[in-house]
Formats: C-alpha cells, sequence, structure tokens
C-alpha cells in the first residue's frame, strides 16, 4: 500500500478548500514528486486513480513525470473495480490538455473493456456502462473517433449479459442523437422486445425511442409529419408512464405533446371544451411534474455529465409557461401556438441531450456543452413567424409604428400561402435582414427602414435568445441560483416555472453583454463603451435608461410578447422600471440602477434592495436588480459569477423572506487594451 502518498492524500483533503478540492491535489499535495512517482503504480491500482489523473494533470509542464502518465494508462488498462474507471473519465474528461498527451490510448483501453464486458459469461459486465460512456463522450467530443464505438453498439442483440445492458439504452439513443445513426434504433427496438431483460432496461429501451419519435417531429418538414410523429412518441410516452410510475421524464413529455396536440385539434373545432379541458389537465400534470422531476433533480435516468440541469429547467419552465399563456389566448389561429410551444419543447430536448465535453480552454475545465444537431427548419421558422405576429400586435416598440399593420398583414398573407401550397421559404431576398427574409418572400413597399431594423433585431434575438448556450458555466450559474430560490416555501408552480423563464433570460443578457463590445448591437449597446461628448463637448456618465432600454428590449424579444411592460405606476407606491407578468396577480419587477461609485455586494444591497423588495409586497416574493457599474474600470472587473447573486430579505419576522437576484453590469467600461494593473 502507497502509505506515504495515502497519508498525505488523507492531510490534504481535510484541510482543502471547495475549489482545492474540486480542482484536485498536487505533486506537492501528495509529498512531491519523488514520493508520488515511486508510488505511482500502486496508486494506479487502487481507488486512488482519479487522484492520480488531477496530479498528472496539474503537472504536466514537469517532463520527469511520463511515468505518471504510463501509471494511469496501466490503470485504465486493470482498474480497481468499475466505478473507479467511472470516476477516472470523469477526471480525464475534466482535464483536455491531459487527454490530449494521452493520445488513442483511453479510448483503446475502453474499447477493450467494453467488448470484454459485452461477451456472454464474463465477470466483467459491470465495466459495460462505464467504459461505453467514456467512449461516447471521447467521441462527442471529437478526442477519439465515432466508428468502433457504432460498430460496437450496432451489433448488440440483447443477448449480452443483463448487467452490461442496464443503462445502456440511454447511451444508445445519446449516440442516435448526436451520430444519426439508423441502425441504433434497431437495436432499442431489439431490447425493448427482449422479454428475458430486466423491465428497466426494456422501459428505457422504450423511452429513447419515444425520444426518437419526438426528434423526427421536431425536424419534421410539414405540419402533418409532425402531428403524426407527435402522435407516435404520445403512444409510446403513455404506455411507459402507465407502467412505471417513476418514469417522470416520460410523464413530463406526455403531457407537454398532449398540450400542443389539444391547440392543433382546436383549430379543427374552436369551439370544442372537451379539448380545451385537455389542454388545460395537461398543462396542469406538466406543472405538477415537473415540480416532482427538478425535486428528483433529473437524477433517475440520466447520468451526470448528459444533464445540462440548468438549461434544462429554464426550458421547462419556458414551456409551461408559453402554454399557460397561450391558453388564455384560443381565439388566435391554433396552428402558430403549437409551433410557438414546439420550438420550446425543442429547447427542453436540446437541454436534456446535451453532454459535458472536454474541450482546450485557457481554464483546462469542462467549458462547454454539446448539444444534437437538428435543423427544424419549418419548425423554427413557424415559431418564429408566430412570435413576430404577436410582436406586431402586442409589442409597444411596434404596435404605435403606422408600418406595424402594412407588416402584420404581409406576415398573415406569407402564412396562409404557405398552408394552402405548402410552398418553402426563400433563403435569399431582403438583403442585410436575413431574420425577415427567412419569414417573407416580399416586403410592402415603403415601409419605414429604423422600423424594420427594429424588427430584424427583435427576430436575431429570438431565435438567440433559446438555443443551447454551449457554456458550461452559464449552465452551472443558472443551476446553482435555481437550487437558492428552491428553498424558499413559496417556490411552487405556476410562480416557479414564471421566474425560471425570466430568470434565465436576465442570465443570458448578463453573460452576453459581459462579453460584449460597445457596438455589438449599435446604438443600443454603446453605453458598454466610454461615455461620449454631448453637443457642449463635455463628456458625462450614461444614465440608467440606456441599461433600462437594452434589458428592456431584450426581455421584449426572448419572452412572450405582451408580458413585459415598463415604467408601470402605482406598484408598491412609484413606479417599476420592467415588468413582467406572465399571468393576471404574477407580477415580477426588475429594478434598473446606475452608480458612478464602488458597486461592492453589501454595498449595493444597502442602497437598492429595500426598494427591490418592496415591488414584491403585494405578488410572489421574487424581484430583480441590475445595477449598471459606472465606476473606474481601468484595472478591469471582477468575473461575471461574483457579479451575480440572490440576497434574502424580510422586513419582518413573520414575513416570508423575499429573494432577490442581483447583478451587476459593468458600464462605461474602457477598452481592453486600455487596461493597467493598480
Amino acid at each position: 500500500m502507497a502509505q506515504t502518498v495515502d497519508r498525505a492524500l488523507q492531510d490534504w483533503a481535510t484541510r482543502a478548500t471547495d475549489d482545492q478540492l474540486a480542482a484536485g491535489p498536487t505533486l506537492d499535495d501528495l509529498g512531491g514528486r519523488d514520493a508520488v512517482l515511486t508510488e505511482a503504480p500502486t496508486l494506479a491500482a487502487g481507488p486512488q486513480l482519479p487522484y492520480l489523473v488531477h496530479v498528472a494533470a496539474h503537472a504536466l509542464e514537469d517532463t520527469a513525470t511520463a511515468p505518471l502518465l504510463a501509471a494511469i494508462v496501466q490503470g485504465i488498462t486493470r482498474p480497481h473495480a468499475a466505478w473507479v474507471l467511472a470516476d477516472t473519465i470523469d477526471a480525464l474528461c475534466e482535464r483536455p490538455a491531459l487527454l490530449a498527451r494521452l493520445g488513442d490510448q483511453p479510448a483503446r483501453r475502453l474499447t477493450t473493456h467494453a467488448e470484454t464486458a459485452l461477451e456472454p459469461d464474463n465477470d466483467h459486465a459491470a465495466y459495460a456502462q462505464p467504459a461505453i460512456s467514456g467512449m461516447l463522450r471521447l467521441a462527442i467530443s471529437g478526442q477519439a473517433r465515432p466508428h468502433r464505438l457504432l460498430a460496437l453498439l450496432t451489433e448488440i442483440t440483447g443477448g449480452e449479459p443483463a448487467d452490461a445492458l442496464e443503462r445502456l439504452p440511454i447511451l444508445i439513443g445519446v449516440a442516435h442523437d448526436h451520430f444519426d445513426e439508423p441502425a441504433l434504433l434497431d437495436v432499442l427496438t431489439t431490447i425493448e422486445n427482449r422479454g428475458d431483460l430486466p423491465h428497466a432496461t426494456r422501459a428505457d429501451a422504450g423511452f429513447e425511442l419515444a425520444l426518437a419519435d419526438l426528434r423526427n417531429a421536431l425536424q419534421a418538414g410539414d405540419r402533418a409529419d409532425t402531428e403524426l410523429h407527435l402522435g407516435r412518441a404520445l403512444l409510446r410516452l403513455t404506455r411507459l408512464d402507465h407502467d412505471n410510475e417513476n418514469r417522470l421524464d416520460a410523464r413530463a413529455y406526455a403531457a407537454a405533446i398532449d398540450a400542443i396536440l389539444a391547440f392543433s385539434a382546436l383549430e379543427h373545432d374552436p369551439g370544442s371544451s372537451q379539448t380545451r379541458t385537455r389542454l388545460e389537465d395537461a398543462t396542469d400534470v406538466l406543472e405538477a411534474t415537473l415540480d416532482d422531476l427538478t425535486a428528483w433533480t433529473f437524477g433517475l435516468h440520466e447520468l451526470d455529465w448528459l444533464s445540462a440541469r440548468g438549461l434544462a429547467q429554464g426550458a421547462w419552465a419556458r414551456l409551461v409557461t408559453a402554454l399557460r399563456v397561450a391558453a388564455a389566448r384560443l381565439t388566435e389561429p391554433s396552428w402558430y401556438e403549437p409551433a410557438a410551444a414546439l420550438n420550446d419543447l425543442l429547447a427542453v430536448y436540446l437541454a436534456s441531450r446535451s453532454i459535458h465535453a472536454p474541450t482546450d480552454s485557457p481554464t483546462g475545465g469542462i467549458s462547454a456543452l454539446v448539444a444534437p444537431s437538428i435543423e427544424a427548419p419549418f419548425l423554427r421558422n413557424e415559431g418564429l413567424r408566430h412570435q413576430l405576429q404577436l410582436a406586431l400586435l402586442h409589442d409597444e416598440r411596434f404596435t404605435e409604428h403606422p408600418d406595424a399593420i402594412a407588416l402584420l398583414h404581409a406576415v398573415q398573407e406569407r402564412a396562409s400561402h404557405e398552408t394552402a401550397t405548402g410552398a418553402a421559404v426563400p433563403g435569399k431576398a431582403l438583403e442585410g435582414r436575413p431574420e425577415l427574409a427567412q419569414l417573407l418572400r416580399t416586403l410592402p413597399g415603403d415601409l419605414d427602414v429604423t422600423f424594420l431594423d427594429s424588427v430584424e433585431d427583435h427576430l436575431r434575438h429570438a431565435r438567440l435568445g433559446y438555443i443551447p448556450t454551449g457554456n458550461h458555466r452559464f449552465d452551472g450559474h443558472l443551476e446553482e441560483l435555481l437550487d437558492t430560490l428552491r428553498a424558499s416555501p413559496a417556490w411552487r408552480h405556476p410562480e416557479s416555472h414564471q421566474f425560471t423563464t425570466l430568470l434565465e433570460q436576465f442570465l443570458r443578457f448578463m453573460y452576453d453583454r459581459f462579453d460584449a463590445q460597445a457596438d455589438l448591437y449599435g446604438e443600443r449597446t454603446a453605453y458598454l463603451g466610454p461615455p461620449r461628448p454631448d453637443d457642449e463637448g463635455r463628456v458625462r456618465p450614461w444614465p440608467e435608461k440606456h441599461l433600462q432600454d437594452d434589458l428592456h428590449q431584450h426581455l421584449c424579444g426572448t419572452l412572450i410578447p405582451g408580458t413585459v411592460q415598463r415604467e408601470i405606476m402605482d406598484i408598491a407606491g412609484g413606479r417599476t422600471d420592467i415588468t413582467y407578468t406572465p399571468q393576471p396577480g404574477n407580477r415580477f419587477v426588475v429594478e434598473v440602477k446606475r452608480r458612478e461609485s464602488r458597486s461592492a455586494r453589501e454595498t449595493v444591497e444597502q442602497v437598492y434592495l429595500a426598494q427591490a423588495t418592496n415591488y414584491t409586497a403585494t405578488g410572489p416574493p421574487f424581484g430583480m436588480l441590475i445595477v449598471g457599474d459606472h465606476s473606474n474600470h481601468h484595472s478591469g472587473y471582477s468575473d461575471v459569477h461574483d457579479r451575480i447573486w440572490i440576497t434574502h430579505h424580510a422586513r419582518t419576522p413573520t414575513e416570508t423572506p423575499r429573494l432577490v437576484v442581483v447583478g451587476v453590469l459593468p458600464i462605461g467600461r474602457p477598452t481592453p487594451h486600455t487596461l493597467r494593473m493598480p
């Protein structure tokens, strides 16, 4: 036993901070280079192998540590146990630079483990899941070629050891998502129909086949195909829910699809009370199921590296909110409502099927979420067109413009033409406005150019507002904020889903503007850069109105039109900056401020928290505060994670604590090349 290093490891674990524990030990933490190199083969053969991976990653620049790499490869070849192999793969995927140094050796060893585990009558069946999941993660991230993995999966007959096939249907489904190999669906069908396999394994296969039907619906080219595949998916999911009371994921997807199909049915019979009841019941089931599903943190049938939990929770919440708001507008053309809801269901699918992938990055950690590639041009354009119609009818930026009616008629005429003829949307038209060009063949003459630019900007933000960010830090940050909110006794539906929808877009805005140049969106984002001289040559700080305008436009372009207002009077005795009202009685306020001096947490809370909290006095106890930090940024500014937090505030001993999400955005900042160390 490696006594020296093992004792040092225990000592390090007792004194290490959370950040140090997450980063793993270094050579010095374990007694120095000589001690670790001496005992590396013993460490690699035992449960300490994952720690050895972290040590090697920290010591990559040390040319004398080549024996560490050899020991790691040997440890992967003959791991102490299946769980040690799984933990080692997790550690390697956090260290892409180390993976690059090891070359194809990890993938080759994992392939051998997988092949052995799938053979009949072997003692290594437990290695199948960690080995194949490791191969899959490496293939999706581009660290290994997928050919051997796909060959291995497509050769599965269902006659392999039952322990080896446990949870493999999930991996086969994810492989199909990312590599689109049709033979994988045949394997899932075979597993589902093998009566001698455990019920849970067959249920996993059935769920993956249902998601394949959903995927086909999401990327179908017309309405008929979409509804056909949705019906197939609903049948499978309903059966799974009936036969497996713990399959909350199947119940949630089934309720969402049922609600969307109810919209479509209302087009044929708008006055049907039975269909309206079906829609309401399906949405109620979806809300209740999501609460249970969130409580389980999506852990029943997913793997940690497969769960983009923050984005998935945000996408589900957005879908529920969209269904609730749309249900109140059933007099509108029904198919466009399902198209908008299907767009949100597409976001749910992409988020829940994204994986944490190792990538080369300055931090050396997992920095990317890789989502399946789904084009879905018909679905995306139909949903976007419906959102444009609602914006022209309800968004105050457009409804007051005289050209809004002319553009609305053009949009409706184009939609009516395509519904009747099935004509494709032309890809080249309206040069300089690609989003409008996707939705319209021609424009009415003499429309105001500035108005069209505003519409184009709205469409661009609407499309970008829901795509996967690919940013693992964003997803983790959103998940962290949601975990804090979930501790509130008032965090229950529908308020929880509605505020999650607002929180996701608030966070997207903060992350986007932190990285943005001042000219990203022209005058709209000019406030991010240095102030400009006025007509008299005086340089004044940017007023808070610029930040308020930018955030308001972002929310209007991504949340359901008509639910975002600004400057509303007589709320808590004052006037709100931005108000989000997804349904009557549920009002969430975003207070916007600008500060020219230091914007530390304690100062921001002391000066502005009371006002932000007061706006929650008659509604749900959740609010938002964003402060434009216009102080001196010549030495730079802190990380985005440090500038967004949640604070608790209760004004009386009996009041439910108010939870306010606070964001501090640096504005009026100099260009990076002018920054200097203090």
